[in-house]
């Protein structure tokens, strides 16, 4: 009788491929990933620095598809195929709704919406050309559940990433390909420009509606995805999974303490 794979053993033949890889959440997926045995590929528009030698670093804007195509091609010529793909790539912004603009509109949902579909297609594509049982974590947020009124077209794109992991999820399943993604809260850098933040220095508002009385941190959302691109998670597929302390499930209801 084969005995199991131990999950070192099990991650030291994957190949995982991240994207938007430079931001906070996606170095944290490529350290985690690493730590766990995997060749990583990481990607973003700006070669990522500063990371593991080991890791093959990637420049390619995924806004065209040539540039989806490229990358590809270029993880499995060094790597070999991926079996993983995690989705980290992302626009954020703040404008009032009155404000917004047709451009920006159609910026946060073409890196948001269309470029995880279309990674997602080809990342699918690899892994049915080569027989591969794999999976697709994608990055969403509570911001696909949760309105304010100055993010009104990311909420947007994150709500059609929701959906879009499920029909993806139904579309893969019969190549034996798993789709979900994880949905962080608010964390220690929301967006790019911010300065990062203790965990536990909330304000008055944000002790009301974190239940857990923290910030995320990169590796809670990247522990997430790799339990969600493990064996563990074999039989998990469209699923969005909250990793935010509790934010989206009892929103503006807790108490702060006296």
């Amino acid at each position: 009788m084969t005995a199991k794979p131990t999950a070192a053993e099990w991650w030291a033949g994957q190949v995982v491929l991240v994207t938007g890889a430079s931001g906070l959440i996606g170095r944290g997926c490529v350290e985690t990933f690493l730590e766990a045995g995997a060749r990583v590929a990481a990607v973003d528009r700006a070669a990522p620095t500063e990371l593991d030698a080991s890791v093959l670093a990637i420049e390619a804007d995924l806004l065209f598809d040539e540039e989806i195509e490229r990358t590809f091609e270029a993880v499995e010529s060094a790597l070999g195929p991926p079996a993983t793909v995690v989705q980290c790539a992302a626009l954020h912004g703040r404008t009032p709704f009155l404000e917004l603009t047709g451009a920006m509109i159609d910026a946060i949902l073409a890196t948001n919406v269309r470029v995880t579909m279309m990674v997602g297609r080809t990342a699918a594509s690899v892994m049915r050309r080569h027989g591969l049982r794999g999976s697709i974590v994608n990055l969403s947020s509570t911001s696909g559940v949760l309105a304010t009124a100055a993010s009104v077209p990311y909420e947007a794109s994150k709500g059609a990433v929701n959906m879009a992991t499920k029909g993806m999820a139904v579309a893969l399943a019969p190549d034996g390909i798993r789709v979900n993604a994880v949905a962080p809260g608010s964390m220690v850098k929301s967006q790019e420009i911010d300065r990062v933040r203790d965990p536990h220095d909330l304000s008055a508002l944000e002790r009301t509606r974190i239940p857990l009385g923290r910030l995320g941190v990169a590796s809670d959302i990247a522990q997430a995805a790799l339990f969600l691109a493990s064996p563990s998670a074999a039989y998990v597929t469209g699923t969005v999974i909250y990793v935010d302390g509790g934010q989206a499930g009892t929103y503006a209801t807790v108490t702060p303490a006296d």
